[in-house]
C-alpha cells in the first residue's frame, strides 16, 4: 500500500482503537503492534476471502449438470490442448513459473521492459520474462490479463496464450468453447461486512507518495 513498515506502525500506533485491537488479537505477547503481526491480520483476513461451489466445483463433486454442453466441450479442449500442464491444482494454476512465449515470442505490447518477471528476483538470464501461471478461479472477473495487463478480452487472452505458450491456433468455436468452461470456474463471492475503523488522530502520519 506504498508505505513503509515504520509508517504503518506509527500509524497504527497512534489510533487507541488499533491497540486494544491488536492486543485483543495477540493476547499473549508484550508488543502486539508489529509489523509481522500486521501481515499476519491482513493474512488471516484474506485466508476468508474464497469463493467456493463454483459451477465447476459441484461438476467434480458429481452434479454432472452443473456444467452445460458447451462448458463441457470447453473443458475437454482445456485438457486436450495442454492448457491443464500449467494451469491444475485446487487454484487451477499458480503453483508454478513459466516462460511467457514457449512456442512463439509474444508482441512487444505484452512484454514491457521494466517488468520482466523473475529476472527481477533471481537475475539469471533463463528467468527474462518468467511468471507464475496465474491461478484461473474467478478469471472471467478479473480483466485486464496478462502482467502487463494489455488484453481487456478474456476470449483475446485465450487466443494468446494457446498461440504463444502452446503453438496451436485455435477456431473461433474453440475459443468460445474454452471461455465457456473458464467462466464455469466463477464462484460464490463471499459477503463482506465492512468494519467501521478507528479514525485517525492528530499524530497518525499522513500519506506520502515519496514513500
Amino acid at each position: 500500500m506504498n508505505a513503509t513498515p515504520d509508517h504503518v506502525l506509527d500509524t497504527l500506533n497512534s489510533m487507541a482503537s488499533y491497540l486494544a485491537l491488536f492486543k485483543n488479537a495477540f493476547p499473549n505477547e508484550a508488543r502486539p503492534v508489529t509489523f509481522e503481526n500486521f501481515a499476519k491480520a491482513i493474512e488471516a483476513y484474506e485466508a476468508t476471502l474464497i469463493a467456493p461451489a463454483a459451477p465447476f466445483d459441484q461438476y467434480l463433486e458429481g452434479n454432472t449438470h452443473a456444467l452445460n454442453d458447451q462448458q463441457k466441450s470447453g473443458l475437454a479442449l482445456f485438457i486436450e490442448k495442454g492448457c491443464f500442464a500449467c494451469h491444475n491444482g485446487i487454484n487451477i494454476g499458480g503453483q508454478a513459473y513459466f516462460l511467457f512465449g514457449v512456442m512463439k515470442k509474444p508482441d512487444a505490447s505484452l512484454l514491457p521492459a521494466a517488468d520482466k518477471g523473475r529476472f527481477a528476483v533471481t537475475k539469471a538470464v533463463g528467468d527474462d520474462y518468467v511468471f507464475r501461471a496465474a491461478p484461473l478461479r474467478n478469471v472471467a472477473l478479473r480483466a485486464p490479463y496478462f502482467h502487463s495487463g494489455q488484453v481487456w478480452s478474456l476470449k483475446q487472452a485465450v487466443a494468446l496464450m494457446s498461440e504463444i505458450q502452446l503453438g496451436a491456433k485455435l477456431s473461433d468455436e474453440e475459443e468460445n468453447d474454452i471461455v465457456a468452461f473458464l467462466n464455469s470456474l466463477t464462484g460464490r463471492v463471499p459477503k463482506i461486512e465492512y468494519p467501521i475503523l478507528p479514525t485517525r488522530t492528530n499524530t497518525t502520519p499522513k500519506p506520502s507518495i515519496d514513500r
